[in-house]
């Protein structure tokens, strides 16, 4: 049975598309069949795991995992209807979870399942909570992404208490750190104190290569696996599977 690891945040520009190519493309190097479902409007994911596919709608169309050029990693790209979903689920009497329903029988063909949400907690993020077993938070450095992370965790509790939900908060992924500002410290030493176990140790860095590797359609495992973001993204991986195995 697949591990299923929503990554969201409401905040936008924290990385969380990042996030999840990047531990996706780690975690099938290290030989895990892994799934990345591309609930996320923008469609980003699907850009740069190449799973653009004329006609195909998104996961809510039953459309299927296509095989990225990377072995083991495949995506359900977003689809042109998913901008059009969130009225569709708003209407369904239990639109909340129609994604657990779709997710279910592709839990046994892979290890771990991404699911890259949109920056917002309406019905498509919703959907994605209701249908995880685990929560990653990519949290930007900064004093304000504390003040977002309070209303997610917030918002998840409550998911628990109405819809029972059964998600836990896998970990707190800090992201562009930058060692410069030194703000960002004070961020990482308030989330260490308060979260301890469920904040990941590894903390991905600002940098150029991770910016660049979007516009080329590629990851930073293709991209450029040495630099900075790459050993960040190859840490922050390890530490998940090694989670799984606990």
């Amino acid at each position: 049975m697949a591990h299923v690891i929503a990554v969201s945040n409401q905040k936008g520009g924290v990385g969380k598309t990042t996030t999840v190519v990047n531990l996706a493309a780690f975690c099938a190097l290290a030989g895990l069949k892994t799934l990345v479902i591309d609930s996320d409007p923008q469609g980003n994911a699907s850009s740069v795991l190449g799973g653009t596919v004329t006609g195909q709608g998104s996961i809510y169309s039953q459309a299927q995992p296509v095989p990225c050029v990377q072995s083991g990693l495949s995506v359900v790209p977003a689809g042109a209807d998913l901008l059009d979903q969130e009225a569709v689920l708003l209407r369904s009497p239990h639109g909340r979870f129609i994604l657990r329903q779709l997710v279910a029988p592709l839990r046994d063909a892979f290890d771990v399942i991404f699911i890259d949400c949109p920056p917002n907690l309406a019905q498509l993020s919703t959907n994605a909570l209701l249908a995880a077993d685990h929560l990653v938070i990519p949290l930007q450095s900064e004093y304000f992404a504390l003040e977002g992370l309070s209303h997610l965790l917030a918002y998840v509790e409550i998911l628990r208490d109405e819809a029972e939900a059964t998600i836990d908060l896998r970990g707190i992924l800090l992201t562009m750190f930058d060692p410069g500002y030194p703000l960002a410290y004070q961020v990482e030493q308030e989330i260490r104190q308060h979260f301890a176990e469920r904040a990941f140790r590894s903390v991905i860095p600002r940098d150029v290569a991770l910016a660049a590797a979007p516009s080329h359609g590629k990851t930073i495992l293709d991209y450029d696996p040495l630099s900075r973001g790459g050993i960040a993204y190859l840490s922050a991986a390890q530490e998940l599977i090694h989670g799984f195995k606990r």
